[in-house]
Formats: structure tokens, sequence, C-alpha cells
């Protein structure tokens, strides 16, 4: 699960050009905006990352008009993301250096209209007390206490769900230049998986997957369209083989996903991921995989990368324009020829446009 609030030490400090009362500190491989002199090097603080949602209390009053929503902004010339706070708006304690505080402080990961619509059905879900959402992070209790009606909606445990670690967060990986990576192009639509798991020797049990739920409607949106568009059910029985299952994962765009930056006329799907029970095929050898069944694959940038210097250097890096539309790219995904490695860059330009 991401941290959207962890422990982290401010790790440089540097002037804005023209302004006195603010300055730039270096906060993991991110870059935020703080009041000068607030912060020095080797402080920990509270560091709240783009994408966080907090909650209506006193001390983040001041974020009312963003409507608490922490992303990505330019301010003064420069690029901030995330934001920080003192640690004494935290129960007294002795906390160290990336410790998860996100539910302590009851924040939330924001979730765009189009990645909520195939969950929420119009509906609205009763929230969760903050023990149970505690209780939930863990398989045992899910099964205690989830209703039959949620399990049967609960995402697969045997698959993981596609989420990349950003590469602020790991800004030391970029002193490997020894591992060469692949480089796909990180399409911004909606997450699909679909899986086929062997549950009997010619019995099988086949699944379709937004981000967090298995959906059993087969009705008109777009996760069946491009199910049935491409016969993707057909495919994994033809791919699955001996192995207690397989599956695909991808995104899905569409004319009413992400404002159709891709200028589609109908739902349509890339390949990301082929998966087996032994783990993750390679990016190269799954896409000529699922070419062979008619299943597109995200495009492929560079087979022999290596690594750049700086985060910034890999962030400019990610600017460019889409290999399937005409609109600015949202970034890369960057994976080691070995499968051990991956993470995402995704463009600060791409965000302050497109990050409503």
């Amino acid at each position: 699960m991401r941290k959207l609030a962890s422990i982290q030490e401010i790790c440089w400090t540097a002037p804005i050009e023209g302004k006195d009362r603010i300055e730039l500190a270096g906060v993991l491989g991110w870059q935020v905006i703080v009041v000068k002199g607030e912060y020095k090097v080797g402080d920990k603080v509270i560091f709240v990352e783009i994408d966080s949602v907090l909650p209506e209390r006193p001390e983040f009053e001041f974020l009312r008009s963003k409507k608490f929503r922490i992303k990505t902004l330019k301010m003064s010339g420069v690029v901030s993301q995330g934001i920080c706070f003192p640690l004494s708006i935290l129960p007294k304690k002795n906390y160290s250096i990336d410790d998860d505080v996100t539910d302590l402080l009851g924040i939330t990961q924001y979730i765009p209209t189009q990645d909520r619509e195939p969950e929420l059905q119009g509906k609205a879900k009763k929230p969760r007390s903050k023990l149970l959402k505690f209780l939930f992070r863990f398989k045992i209790f899910r099964m205690l206490l989830m209703t039959r009606k949620e399990q049967r909606r609960s995402f697969p445990d045997f698959i993981s769900k596609t989420d990349e670690e950003r590469i602020q967060r790991l800004p030391n990986i970029l002193n490997n230049k020894t591992t060469k990576y692949v480089v796909t192009e990180k399409i911004d639509g909606s997450s699909l998986t679909i899986f086929l798991k062997r549950i009997g020797r010619k019995k099988f049990d086949f699944g379709v997957c937004s981000r967090n739920l298995r959906l059993f409607d087969d009705d008109k949106g777009n996760y069946w369209r491009v199910v049935r568009k491409y016969d993707l059910e057909n495919v994994l029985h033809k791919l699955i083989g001996d192995n207690d299952f397989v599956a695909i994962q991808g995104e899905v765009i569409a004319p009413n996903i992400q404002g159709n930056k891709y200028k589609v006329t109908e739902p349509d799907f890339y390949a990301f991921n082929l998966i087996y029970p032994e783990g993750r095929v390679g990016t190269v050898k799954g896409a000529e995989i699922l070419k062979e069944h008619g299943v597109k694959w995200v495009p492929i940038i560079d087979t022999d990368f290596t690594l750049l210097d700086t985060v910034n250097d890999m962030l400019e890096y990610a600017d460019g324009k889409s290999l399937i539309g005409n609109n600015d790219r949202e970034g890369f995904v960057i994976r080691s020829i070995d499968g051990k490695h991956s993470f995402k860059v995704v463009s600060p330009k791409f965000l302050l446009k497109n990050d409503e």
C-alpha cells in the first residue's frame, strides 16, 4: 500500500530566485516549496505526497480552497510536488525515517472520477472506521470481516495490483549504472486485470477486474467491451497451458476516460503485464506473445536503457509526445531486463497540464 504520508528527512535546501520568504527543499527524490528557514538539512518532517487528500482539520484549513488535495504545482518558476509538515502535529512518539503516518493523519488517496466509476456504480459506500481500514490490510481479517458479496467482488489475492513506485521514492536506484532497463510508455487510462484460474481438471474461473474490484456484470461498460473486442477470455485459455493461472494487466482508454487524451472513438486496450504463477513474463517476450494473439502492448521505447544521473534528468526524459496519440505522454514505466526492479517516471509537465 502506498505511503501517502511518511516521516522523511530534509536532504537539501536551495534558494528560489527573487523570493525571500520561500525556498526549495529536497525530500527523497522530490522537491517541494517550503517557508524559508522553517527546515534545515537533516530535519525530520512529515512528507505528504501528491495525490493525497487531507482531512478537514484546523491545521489543514489553508488547503480548503484546493479541496484539501495535494497535487503538482508550479510557483515562482519552479515545480513543487508534495507538502511538508512538522512532526508536532502528530501524537508524541519517537518516529523513525520512512514510518507510515497516512492512517494516523486520516489521509486518503485521490481517485479520479473515471477510476471510481466502475467500482462505485453510482452508489455511495458506507465508510469504514479507522480500525477497520487498518484490519483490512491483512488477508485473514479481510476474509473474516467481509460479507460474502464483498469477498466475491474483492481483487484476487494471487495477483498483485498495478501500482509502480515513483522514481522520487527510489532516488538511490540511479546509482546503479550496470543494470539495463526496458522503457515503455505509461498510458493515462484505467487499469484492467483479467485472469483465468484453474479450479478443476477442465474447469476454469475467468475474472475481469478494475484497479481494486472484480467486476461480474457483463455489461456495455469499457472493461467488458475490450474483453469482448479482443476475445480475451479465449486468449487466456490459449495461454494457460498446464499452469494454475494466467493473467493479463493493462490500460483501457476510451472516450469517457481521462478526458479522451488519445482521441479514440471506442474503448481500446494496451497490455503491460503477462503473469504466470512463477512471475511476470519479460516485457519484450510478453509483447511478442500477446501480439501473436492480436493483443496490443504499450509502446516499447527502449530495450537497452541505462539510468540517468539524477531524478530531474529522469523527469525531463519522461517529457515528450505519446506514441498512441498526438498528446503529451504521461511518462514511462522502467523495468530491469531481469524483471527484479521497476518504477514509474511521471512527467511533471504532464501533471501540471492535465491534473485537474
